[in-house]
């Protein structure tokens, strides 16, 4: 069996999050985040492959960041990891900045 190599390392860090889906606003939390994405518990379900924005407040940035994202896949859990579709120049800054004290 294989080993598969990420490409961005995770960080367990927990900052709370609302998910906009479909006009739904749903309350969460991170378990970890990386740079292209995070792993996060939703108050309710996700499905695969939706688009959504994730609203978080990084500890670098001013004001709370809304990042572009989608649903690669979902636990019976609530947990569900999303990618990162796009990352304006200031929330990759951020990120990066929380990471790097991680």
């Amino acid at each position: 069996m294989t080993e598969v190599r990420r490409q961005h390392e995770r960080y367990e860090i927990e900052l709370p999050v609302v998910v906009v889906a479909a006009g739904d606003e749903i309350s969460g939390v991170t378990i970890n985040v990386s740079l292209g994405g995070m792993l996060l518990r939703l108050s309710k379900p996700m499905t695969f492959g939706a688009s959504l924005v994730l609203r978080v407040q990084l500890p670098s940035a001013r004001e709370s960041s809304d990042m572009d994202a989608v649903v690669r896949w979902v636990k019976d859990d609530g947990t569900i990891g999303v990618q990162f579709t796009s990352l304006r120049a200031r929330d990759t800054w951020a990120l990066n900045q929380l990471l790097k004290s991680k």
